[in-house]
């Protein structure tokens, strides 16, 4: 199963994101929690806040972190695995600036995921931010990225059984329905 979770900054996307991955984990047999983070150790800040994301998972989650190559990673998960990728936002900024992938190549990419979630029957949950709500940038270089992002949204918003907006930390459920906890 594939699950699109997106939401603005501070959202309550990758909060809910966790309680979900949780919840499926739960009713899970001979399956592993992973937390696979996209964020690379650019400065202390960053230094500061991944050391505070590994504390609070530490017990509960294997915590993966990749910047880049997140389909070599889910290759070697096994069926029934709830993987939750923060965030596909992220990754789309290390592969555009540091790696100059093609929008094609990022296509690819993420249409590996997504065909590696269904072979191998992983509990995949993407996680992304809504950055498509504004005007156009006078930047070039930002449009490309914020049009790049809203193609891969799409892309994955069809491969997935679920799509879910965040606001304020209520879930809108655009794809799928939403099931009580």
């Amino acid at each position: 199963m594939i699950i699109f979770i997106s939401g603005g900054a501070r959202s309550g996307k990758s909060t809910y994101a966790e309680k979900m991955a949780r919840s499926i984990y739960s009713n899970a047999k001979n399956a592993r929690l992973i937390y696979i983070a996209t964020a690379k150790r650019s400065d202390k800040e960053m230094e500061r806040r991944i050391k505070i994301h590994r504390q609070e998972r530490a017990n509960e989650w294997q915590v993966e972190e990749e910047s880049y190559e997140l389909s070599r990673i889910l290759e070697n998960f096994q069926p029934g695995d709830v993987i939750l990728i923060d965030c596909l936002t992220i990754w789309l900024s290390n592969m555009m600036f540091d790696r100059t992938y093609s929008y094609s190549e990022l296509v690819d990419e993420v249409s590996k995921w997504c065909s590696i979630a269904k072979e191998k029957q992983l509990q995949l949950i993407i996680v992304s931010n809504d950055l498509n709500e504004g005007c156009p940038s006078r930047f070039e270089l930002v449009n490309e990225y914020m049009y790049n992002l809203e193609r891969l949204h799409q892309l994955v918003v069809q491969e997935a059984q679920y799509a879910i907006q965040t606001i304020a930390g209520i879930p809108t459920y655009w794809k799928g329905e939403k099931n009580e906890e």
